[in-house]
């Protein structure tokens, strides 16, 4: 099975990427819930400054920037 992202509205689905499958397909229509609850969502929508975070995406730059870094290799997992 494989999932696309997309958007409903006025009886419309537009998909947010192009589907690797030539079709035609049956397909699984699934309208997620609004969570008002969602501590995931309050979480990644608040813009609070997070010091933590702000510095290891510098240090990550700045170790990319001299070469340091290198790509995630899965069999390292």
């Amino acid at each position: 099975m494989k999932t696309v992202k997309g958007i409903y509205q006025s009886g419309q689905i537009r998909l947010a990427e192009t589907p690797k499958h030539p079709g035609p397909t049956e397909v699984l229509v699934v309208f997620l819930e609004a969570k008002e609850d969602d501590p995931w969502e309050k979480i990644l929508s608040d813009p609070t400054p997070r010091p933590a975070l702000a510095g290891l995406v510098k240090r990550v730059k700045k170790e990319t920037a001299q070469g340091n870094a290198k790509p995630l290799d899965l069999d390292d997992l």
